[in-house]
């Protein structure tokens, strides 16, 4: 995500910096030298803090909660007790259940923007990480009038922030069960977390969802944490006319006088959080990246001309980061255009979602190559390897921070060293240590900016192909799951060839970092 205070943090940002480099033309030179130039609540359930794992072990790299090479969030031996909430995340403690692993969500999903109602089904397809006598969804301001397990009727209580269910017998380890949630609601914004609101909002022609951290759950019953990976299905009715967008392809489109459908897949795990739902007056235009990569992007109809450089320059930067961060993670990408307002931007997977107020321009500048750039590195990191924990959020922020100055240095914009160490400069008085932010502080300079030094400072420890090794095979090794801090100081320091502790205490979790970075 690019933001501000925090999510419209990143407009002054760009204002800033293009004051600062008006006058900039020279442009960087190519390859792996880029640089030339706390909220507390209760929790029933305690989960084990995250272990570091084998960064070379490929066997499987299932989600948290999975079967495989070993879950980053161990999920502890909890029984009938799973039916209580909270994964224990130390800053959304109430978020997700330990006792469910989410493989799949199939959403039926009718919006009317005359009325702003939502009326849905949505299917989740779970696999029981513990016994089970009940267990719990996120779920927020939703109607609910009926569950059923299996397809038999289910004991159901709405008690917001959660819905609880209880099967009519227990659920062995093991099984894997059918949840459906027959629910209405209102399209709304939802949350108010961290100082941005997530949730579903309205626009002038139709809507989107933003679900950054924990929106998801105010309009779809969900295991709303970042540790939980499914694949999707999204079946979207809307009134005739109206286009409706979500991650993946397209598989159907149908219309009748009832109105129009449209079905989109996701076949790549994701997180509730990054999930795109969007509707109103939009055309898919549909254009090819690197390496035949299907690009499929939704833009409001009429601007198909006007989003072409965009979509043009989304292709370069993906030509670009592959060859630092490897293969492009997912089947397809583009971007998308809201006629909302976002005040930044959205790395919801495989097609980013921008406002497009903020490309009326029509040309590709220092502004939108920010935001572009930033939520295209998201996808390796963020959307692929996604946080085991909301502190970790470092791994989504810093990384694609970084992946932005490497791009703005690359376009001539601004060297990257100019961007690391004015960085750094203002790092030097900080609230609080890149690596254990509090909720206020998730989408704050010390995260993005404050967090790329810590980056900069690993690539000067290490050297620029052992830095950039690091980073891909964080990307291709985790790819699909959620992972910690720890895992990425494990794989550093394997890579590296050296315990690399100091230089993590040092950087990433000291609230003042040294005055330069190491030589």
């Amino acid at each position: 995500m690019t933001s501000v205070v925090p999510r419209r943090r990143l407009v002054a940002r760009v204002i800033a910096a293009a004051l600062a480099t008006s006058v900039l033309g020279a442009c960087a030179s190519d390859g792996p030298d880029v640089d030339s130039g706390r909220a507390t609540a209760h929790t029933d359930i305690s989960v084990a803090a995250p272990a570091a794992t084998d960064p070379t072990d490929t066997a499987d790299t299932s989600d948290a909660g999975s079967a495989g090479d070993g879950p980053v969030v161990t999920v502890p031996t909890v029984g009938a007790g799973a039916g209580v909430s909270g994964v224990g995340d130390e800053l959304f403690p109430d978020l997700g259940n330990p006792g469910i692993d989410v493989e799949h969500y199939d959403i039926d999903l009718s919006f009317d923007h005359a009325t702003n109602e939502i009326d849905a089904i949505a299917t989740l397809e779970i696999t029981a990480a513990a016994e089970l006598e009940g267990f719990t969804l996120d779920a927020v301001g939703l109607d609910v009038s009926a569950v059923t397990i299996d397809g038999h009727k289910a004991t159901f209580l709405n008690a917001d922030p959660e819905l609880r269910i209880t099967p009519h017998g227990t659920v062995p380890k093991g099984d894997t069960f059918d949840v459906a949630v027959t629910y209405t609601t209102k399209g709304n914004a939802g949350t108010i977390s961290a100082g941005v609101t997530a949730g579903w909002f309205e626009t002038k022609t139709g809507s989107f969802v933003l679900n950054e951290p924990d929106g998801a759950r105010n309009w779809l019953p969900s295991n709303d944490h970042p540790s939980d990976k499914a694949t999707y299905h999204f079946t979207i009715h809307v009134p005739k006319g109206v286009t409706a967008a979500a991650n993946g392809s397209l598989v159907d489109h149908t219309t009748s006088a009832a109105g129009e459908v449209w079905e989109w897949d996701q076949p790549d795990p994701m997180t509730t959080y990054v999930i795109q739902l969007m509707t109103g007056e939009l055309a898919v235009v549909d254009s090819v990246g690197p390496n035949k990569l299907p690009l499929i992007n939704v833009i409001q109809a009429g601007d198909e001309k006007a989003m072409q450089p965009f979509i043009d320059d989304t292709a370069a930067q993906i030509d670009f980061f592959d060859d630092f961060f490897g293969p492009f993670p997912f089947a397809s990408y583009g971007i998308a255009m809201t006629d909302g307002y976002i005040g930044g931007a959205m790395e919801e997977e495989g097609r980013s979602l921008f406002s497009v107020g903020d490309f009326r321009g029509q040309r590709v500048d220092l502004s939108t190559a920010l935001l572009l750039s930033h939520e295209l590195a998201h996808q390796w990191f963020g959307d692929a390897v996604s946080p085991a924990q909301w502190k970790d959020i470092w791994l989504n922020e810093s990384f694609a921070t970084y992946g932005e100055w490497m791009w703005i240095d690359h376009a001539g914009y601004r060297s990257l060293d100019e961007s690391a160490e004015s960085a750094l400069a203002q790092r030097q008085h900080s609230d609080y240590a890149t690596g254990d932010p509090d909720i206020p502080g998730l989408f704050g300079f010390e995260v993005y900016e404050g967090g790329a030094t810590v980056l900069h400072a690993l690539r000067k420890m290490v050297g620029d192909d052992t830095f950039f090794e690091i980073l891909s095979t964080w990307a291709k090794t985790y790819s699909g799951t959620s992972r910690s801090s720890a895992d990425f100081v494990a794989l550093s320091s394997k890579l590296a060839g050296q315990d690399l502790t100091d230089f993590f205490d040092t950087w990433l979790y000291s609230v003042n970092l040294p005055p330069a970075y190491p030589s």
